[in-house]
């Protein structure tokens, strides 16, 4: 009860913040016609100041579209990689010494609460999605995933698995889970702040990362009590403090990162979409969250698929691995879709915007530039 009550005021009181946080005004660079991004062609493509559009005219220069693992791809990101790995080993150390698990989960909170700060580092370098978004706005969007996690996810994966048993939690973990997250993202967009597509992406990233946070640290509870889930029978995990604190290190850098990927796509696809065709694109932005929920639901059923086949449940287990660069690109491509046009360039390729919908304008001056077509491009303030 003391959780529930707890995730009840942080869901409260981090959703209140966040919309009393909330922007006003809108991102940069204003709208304007830039060298087209997605294409080596000389043409350009209409930006409106929010993400890059389907208008493109003929002339131009062709965009420099920047060099792989350049610009802005390494940064002081990587500093909070490790800050979270020191963090982690001190603390798993002390907790080996001494046994305590409020060392652990203190240790397991802080330590994954940094690594997720550092991937969203990385992703604002290459989106600049503090324009759009404030760090403060981000903790308390962040807080109240974490107090939906407590109220929500929490107790309905409980009974399910209380209930129904665990083979259908696994089945029906994407839609709780997935669900769980995207409630605080919408409930700020219904009240109509949060509507840049970049703002769209900040946000699913702090409910991922709050998710993600608020999990690992029960997780540093649940295990050494062998009271964690169990889906093959048993233990799930031997509650010695070497296998415990082994558990923690693999959630923190290779399970609970796909909690915040799996939500930054479902918003990347939803707000583009949203923003793009407006209800229109209601369909396409179920079809992301959809997505992402079946993954999810794959991921863990996978578990439960092979209990009673060790060997297969090994190479399956190995096999998962691959689902983490998979996410990643594909939050990737559809998160570059709004990188800004002062950023094309000075980061890596690989965040280039690619695969873009192409509508000819035959206009000899586009709407909304003072620039004709084929004579120049719009401007962008410097970041």
């Amino acid at each position: 009860m003391f959780i529930t009550v707890v995730g009840a005021v942080l869901l409260v009181a981090g959703t209140w913040a966040a919309f009393r946080l909330a922007p006003r005004g809108q991102g940069a660079p204003g709208a304007g016609w830039f060298p087209d991004p997605s294409s080596t062609a000389a043409r350009q493509r209409r930006w409106d100041g929010s993400t890059w559009g389907d208008e493109v005219v003929d002339g131009g220069a062709p965009a420099d579209r920047g060099r792989r693992f350049r610009g802005r791809f390494w940064g002081p990101w990587v500093g909070w990689v490790a800050a979270s790995a020191v963090v982690l080993l001190a603390g798993t150390t002390v907790y080996r010494s001494t046994g305590q698990v409020h060392v652990l989960a203190a240790t397991s909170l802080v330590g994954m609460a940094l690594f997720g700060w550092a991937f969203y580092r990385f992703v604002n370098r290459q989106l600049a999605l503090d324009h759009v978004v404030r760090p403060v706005q981000l903790v308390a969007v962040a807080a109240a995933s974490a107090g939906a996690t407590l109220l929500v996810a929490a107790n309905v994966n409980a009974w399910i698995i209380a209930g129904p048993g665990i083979r259908t939690a696994t089945a029906t973990v994407g839609l709780v889970e997935e669900g769980t997250k995207l409630l605080v993202p919408l409930v700020l967009l219904a009240l109509g702040c949060y509507r840049d597509p970049r703002a769209g992406i900040g946000l699913g990233l702090a409910s991922g990362i709050g998710f993600a946070v608020a999990e690992t640290t029960q997780y540093a509870y649940t295990l050494p009590t062998a009271t964690a889930p169990s889906f093959c029978g048993g233990m799930s995990v031997s509650p010695d403090a070497g296998s415990v604190v082994a558990a923690q290190v693999q959630r923190v850098f290779l399970v609970s990162p796909l909690h915040w990927l799996w939500t930054g796509i479902a918003c990347a696809i939803a707000w583009r979409l949203w923003h793009l065709r407006g209800r229109r694109g209601t369909l396409g932005a179920v079809a992301g969250f959809a997505l992402v929920a079946v993954v999810h639901s794959l991921n863990d059923s996978s578990i439960t698929a092979f209990c009673g086949h060790p060997t297969a449940a090994e190479a399956v287990g190995v096999l998962k691995y691959a689902l983490l660069p998979a996410m990643y690109l594909v939050f990737r491509a559809w998160a570059r879709t709004s990188e800004p046009p002062q950023l094309i360039a000075r980061t890596s390729r690989g965040w280039t915007p690619r695969h873009l919908p192409t509508r000819t304008v035959t206009a000899t001056t586009p709407v909304g530039s003072d620039t004709p077509a084929g004579t120049g491009q719009g401007t962008a303030p410097a970041v």
